[in-house]
Protein backbone atom coordinates (compact mmCIF):
# COMPACT_ATOMS: atom_id res chain seq x y z
CA UNK A 1 0.00 0.00 0.00
CA UNK A 2 1.52 3.20 -1.35
CA UNK A 3 1.59 6.06 1.09
CA UNK A 4 -1.38 9.44 0.21
CA UNK A 5 0.77 11.85 2.47
CA UNK A 6 3.88 12.84 2.81
CA UNK A 7 5.32 12.73 6.61
CA UNK A 8 6.06 15.86 8.42
CA UNK A 9 4.92 18.66 10.50
CA UNK A 10 1.62 20.91 9.74
CA UNK A 11 -0.22 23.61 10.94
CA UNK A 12 -3.65 25.33 10.22
CA UNK A 13 -6.37 27.37 11.27
CA UNK A 14 -9.27 26.07 11.60
CA UNK A 15 -12.41 28.08 11.09
CA UNK A 16 -15.66 28.10 12.44
CA UNK A 17 -19.14 29.51 13.25
CA UNK A 18 -17.81 32.79 11.41
CA UNK A 19 -14.88 34.54 13.41
CA UNK A 20 -13.92 31.26 15.67
CA UNK A 21 -11.18 29.69 15.24
CA UNK A 22 -8.71 27.06 16.65
CA UNK A 23 -5.03 26.33 15.50
CA UNK A 24 -3.93 22.82 14.83
CA UNK A 25 -0.53 22.10 14.41
CA UNK A 26 0.34 17.84 13.69
CA UNK A 27 3.04 15.26 12.71
CA UNK A 28 2.36 13.07 10.36
CA UNK A 29 3.93 9.52 10.18
CA UNK A 30 3.48 6.55 7.53
CA UNK A 31 -0.05 8.25 6.94
CA UNK A 32 -1.17 8.33 10.64
CA UNK A 33 -1.24 11.05 13.36
CA UNK A 34 1.64 10.84 15.29
CA UNK A 35 1.30 13.79 17.19
CA UNK A 36 -1.46 16.54 17.79
CA UNK A 37 -1.49 20.25 19.45
CA UNK A 38 -4.34 21.78 19.30
CA UNK A 39 -3.87 26.07 20.30
CA UNK A 40 -7.62 27.97 21.09
CA UNK A 41 -7.90 31.35 19.37
CA UNK A 42 -10.36 32.83 20.48
CA UNK A 43 -9.71 34.59 23.69
CA UNK A 44 -12.60 37.35 23.51
CA UNK A 45 -15.14 34.51 23.91
CA UNK A 46 -14.84 33.53 27.28
CA UNK A 47 -17.20 30.10 26.66
CA UNK A 48 -15.55 29.38 23.11
CA UNK A 49 -12.40 29.34 24.50
CA UNK A 50 -13.22 27.66 27.56
CA UNK A 51 -14.73 24.62 25.13
CA UNK A 52 -11.47 25.02 22.82
CA UNK A 53 -9.19 24.41 25.85
CA UNK A 54 -10.88 21.32 26.65
CA UNK A 55 -11.07 20.10 23.51
CA UNK A 56 -7.46 20.64 22.95
CA UNK A 57 -6.75 18.55 26.47
CA UNK A 58 -9.05 15.72 24.97
CA UNK A 59 -8.10 15.63 21.12
CA UNK A 60 -4.63 13.90 21.07
CA UNK A 61 -6.49 11.03 23.20
CA UNK A 62 -8.59 10.70 20.66
CA UNK A 63 -6.57 10.92 17.01
CA UNK A 64 -2.98 10.05 18.19
CA UNK A 65 -2.15 6.85 15.92
CA UNK A 66 -5.12 6.82 13.76
CA UNK A 67 -5.10 6.95 10.14
CA UNK A 68 -5.42 10.79 8.95
CA UNK A 69 -8.22 9.69 6.73
CA UNK A 70 -10.24 7.85 8.70
CA UNK A 71 -10.42 10.86 11.34
CA UNK A 72 -13.26 13.12 11.44
CA UNK A 73 -14.98 14.44 14.64
CA UNK A 74 -18.52 15.11 15.61
CA UNK A 75 -18.39 16.21 19.54
CA UNK A 76 -15.77 15.95 21.76
CA UNK A 77 -15.26 17.02 25.09
CA UNK A 78 -18.68 18.85 25.29
CA UNK A 79 -17.72 20.48 22.27
CA UNK A 80 -19.75 20.18 19.00
CA UNK A 81 -19.00 23.60 17.46
CA UNK A 82 -14.53 22.71 17.93
CA UNK A 83 -14.75 19.21 16.13
CA UNK A 84 -16.22 21.58 12.76
CA UNK A 85 -12.47 24.00 13.45
CA UNK A 86 -10.68 20.80 13.81
CA UNK A 87 -11.97 18.93 10.87
CA UNK A 88 -11.39 22.14 8.57
CA UNK A 89 -7.63 22.62 10.16
CA UNK A 90 -7.59 18.35 9.23
CA UNK A 91 -8.71 19.03 5.65
CA UNK A 92 -6.41 21.75 5.13
CA UNK A 93 -3.74 19.76 6.45
CA UNK A 94 -4.83 16.54 4.40
CA UNK A 95 -4.25 19.02 1.09
CA UNK A 96 -0.78 20.36 1.86
CA UNK A 97 0.41 16.87 2.56
CA UNK A 98 -1.12 15.17 -0.32
CA UNK A 99 1.50 13.76 -2.38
Amino acid sequence: MSKKYVDGEYTAEGIYGGKKSIIVKLSLSDDKIAHVEVTPNTPTIKMSFNLQKRFAEAVPEVVVGQPIDNVHLDRLAGSSLTTKGFNDALNKIKSEAAQ
